[in-house]
């Protein structure tokens, strides 16, 4: 057994966000599954919110849009909360995005409920800016805000003594960030969840997280998660933030977490995996396009691999594994995957990307002045914002604007995914 998260260095926390289809796959009987798994495994062992699973890594997210309607174990309700952290997630965009199928006024109120009794973070049920450009004939920004102030109202009121919330931030640009952030800000939560188009943006929200603690009305808080990315630069500049704030703030309570669904929804639909961190130089230091997943993607018709070889690629499962037991396929006219298959790409694609992000802190952290395998626009930001918490001087902040935005420029590019 591998545990992850045994190593890390007061590192930002990665929270993979599991969807329903590997979550209940964990927890079902050898009986249910259409073929054994390989290796003499059980399904209960791919749980790795469970210090005996196949490796140990005891955080993640799950959306309510999934919880609440679960009727069979899964490894979130079935997870002992003293060895593993879940934050839930509130399932917003599903309701307004059609796949939750019941009114906000009643899906807020179960989400709350399923928060209190599964989770130990979770998020009051928002309704993020993107559903302006999902719906432009029904929601506006002040619509989604109201919403959102509404819903978050609603779970202060009526949330159990001892729930711990996170106020939910969003935006499409600056200027709607700032007009939401100055509504929000008078709800004291146990943190904050950075969502919408500006939420990889360093160079304007670690000013705004600055201006806020500095005004009263962050001073308080033990949590900021960023939802919906996975890039290995930005968890290096989550772990400078994290450590900007423990100083700042004069105390090692507060965590830093962030959240992919790539694991799950890109792996099992595609068949991509990661293979490891991307490396490469640029003179003294990692090129621009470093701090990247390598990926492969398999062949999505049966039949085109030798299934009798191993699994090509090293995790806990892949080294026990051959590539028949991913791909079982032996026609054209079939998937190659199988639910099997996919749910144990899953459980691979969850370590190697658990590992990278790890392995580019770690390089981090080395801070070799010379031949460092840091990109400079990563090396400068974590810089920029130790210089920014420990001194306040914004003029020198400002002049890393570029490097503090190359992600969220990335983001934007990606059509507000981050899955390059």
């Amino acid at each position: 057994m591998i545990a992850l998260h045994q190593r890390a260095n007061n590192y930002a926390r990665f929270l993979p966000a599991i969807n329903g289809n590997f979550a209940h796959f964990t927890r079902k009987p050898a009986s249910a599954h259409k073929r054994p798994l390989p290796a003499g495994l059980t399904a209960h062992q791919l749980d790795f919110l469970d210090p005996a699973g196949l490796f140990h890594y005891p955080w993640a997210l799950y959306t309510a849009a999934e919880g609440v309607y679960d009727t069979k174990p899964t490894m979130v309700s079935h997870r002992d909360p003293s060895t593993s952290f879940l934050l839930g997630d509130s399932g917003g965009f599903s309701v307004i995005s059609g796949a939750v199928k019941e009114a906000l006024q009643t899906f807020r109120e179960r989400s709350l409920k399923w928060i209190e009794t599964n989770c130990n973070v979770g998020l009051p049920v928002d309704v993020p800016t993107r559903a302006i450009d999902a719906q432009s004939n029904v929601w506006t920004f002040r619509k989604c805000l109201d919403a959102t102030l509404d819903n978050t109202d609603y779970a202060i009121a009526n949330a159990r003594a001892g729930t711990r919330l996170l106020a939910v931030y969003q935006g499409r640009n600056h200027q709607e960030a700032r007009a939401w952030a100055a509504e929000m800000k008078t709800r004291r939560m146990w943190g904050i969840a950075l969502g919408g188009h500006t939420r990889l943006d360093f160079w304007f929200w670690c000013k705004a997280i600055k201006k806020l603690i500095d005004d009263g009305h962050l001073d308080h808080i033990r949590h900021i998660h960023v939802l919906g990315t996975t890039e290995p630069g930005v968890a290096v500049l989550l772990t400078a933030l994290k450590r900007a704030l423990h100083g700042y703030l004069k105390r090692d309570d507060l965590e830093v977490t962030f959240d992919s669904s790539r694991a799950y929804r890109i792996a099992q639909a595609y068949g991509q995996v990661t293979l490891g961190l991307k490396l490469g130089m640029t003179g003294n230091s990692g090129s621009d396009n470093a701090f990247d997943f390598r990926s492969f993607s398999f062949p999505q018709r049966g039949a085109k691999l030798d299934q009798s070889i191993r699994f090509p690629f090293d995790s806990p499962l892949g080294r026990l594994c051959t590539l028949g037991d991913f791909m079982p396929g032996s026609s054209p006219a079939v998937p190659a995957f199988d639910s099997v298959g996919s749910n144990l790409l899953s459980h691979h694609e969850t370590y190697m990307e658990l590992s990278a992000i790890e392995q580019a802190n770690l390089l981090c952290d080395m801070d070799l002045s010379m031949g460092s395998l840091v990109p400079w626009h990563v090396q400068e930001g974590v810089r920029a914002i130790h210089h920014l918490f420990e001194t306040g001087n914004i003029s020198h902040f400002d002049n890393r604007k570029q490097q503090l935005q190359f992600y969220n420029k990335g983001l934007l590019s990606n059509v507000l995914d981050d899955f390059r």
